[in-house]
């Protein structure tokens, strides 16, 4: 039989009764499933050059070759469990329990791990996490509102520093640069922002990090802090300053993010503080636990931007330098 061009193929079509046609769409769809399932596996886009529905072969044990970029990957390529010794049950048992606020002890007892590694686990999901929230956004209508919390060497021994104990308030009276600033944004009817530039009380410059995490012309209540007036302006947003309980009735509050506050302040505890270098981390993790993320969804952390524990090493992100914002950076 002489091959037959995709023009010609066309040609012929043109002819033929809709309900050949739809046997042809039919096989045709039945192909493309079938190419895109190697080993009982499906994979929707290649995580090598992002083909959709790439087609796939069997590339080596354990190891498939898409053959739109003739690259080769494990079938758990961008997931947490991808170069870790753990598979992804254990995976999926450290997620559930993070989420549910278990402490790292807890956690290595019931996966049968080195405590070390429950911590290495925990953290490489935490950089998943902060990597997601780094594009979250909120609309139509927020409250904005900071949290402070003491900073802490937790798990570190610095000479320089007086050892105490957990829980100590902090020497300072009042706000101080003794506090991590974390800045808070809920949206009412869902959605949050949560993440921390500075120590002590914001300028309006540290507050203005919020831009790219709230929607223009978003209604906006805060306290009496001027330092968001920049910001509003920014947005062209209209807003309502609530700084007493006086001023509270059923439309203008903030009971939304003063709630968030203390959720943040009881896991806080719970976990015996944080160290401040991995607050931003944690506050990933604070905003997933609000927002009621399912383990589902969390197994569906993948893609290009996945975080490895050498990606960690290079980072130096278990063991990131010291708070420095006065110099303009961030944790």
């Amino acid at each position: 039989m002489p091959q037959m061009t995709a023009e010609t193929l066309v040609e012929r079509m043109k002819g033929i009764p809709e309900f050949i046609l739809s046997k042809i769409a039919e096989i045709l769809d039945s192909y493309d499933k079938e190419a895109t399932v190697a080993e009982g596996f499906l994979f929707e886009r290649c995580q090598k050059c992002g083909a959709i529905h790439p087609r796939i072969m069997k590339g080596g044990k354990q190891m498939f070759r898409c053959m739109d970029c003739q690259r080769r990957f494990t079938a758990d390529y961008g997931t947490c469990s991808f170069y870790s010794h753990q598979g992804a049950e254990a995976w999926n048992e450290l997620i559930k329990m993070t989420i549910a606020g278990e402490t790292l002890k807890t956690i290595s007892n019931a996966l049968g791990i080195n405590i070390a590694t429950a911590f290495r686990m925990r953290h490489k999901l935490l950089c998943s996490l902060e990597d997601e929230e780094a594009s979250a956004r909120i609309s139509v209508q927020a409250e904005l509102d900071e949290k402070y919390v003491v900073k802490s060497h937790k798990g570190e021994k610095m000479e320089h520093v007086a050892g105490k104990k957990r829980g100590t308030p902090s020497s300072k009276r009042g706000i101080s640069n003794d506090q991590v600033c974390l800045l808070a944004g809920v949206q009412r009817g869902g959605g949050s922002y949560l993440r921390s530039f500075n120590m002590a009380r914001p300028t309006s410059g540290e507050v203005m990090n919020l831009y790219p995490h709230i929607e223009e012309k978003t209604y906006i209540w805060t306290d009496d802090c001027p330092s968001y007036n920049k910001l509003i302006a920014a947005l062209g947003s209209d807003s309502k300053v609530v700084s007493t309980h006086k001023d509270y009735d059923r439309v203008n509050h903030l009971n939304n993010v003063n709630s968030f506050h203390s959720l943040i302040e009881r896991w806080y505890k719970n976990m015996c503080g944080v160290a401040s270098k991995y607050i931003n981390r944690y506050a990933a993790l604070f905003n997933v636990r609000l927002a009621g993320w399912t383990q589902a969804r969390l197994r569906g952390i993948k893609g290009n931007s996945f975080v490895t524990i050498e990606r960690l090493k290079q980072e130096r992100l278990f063991s990131p330098p010291e708070l420095r914002w006065e110099a303009g950076q961030t944790a």
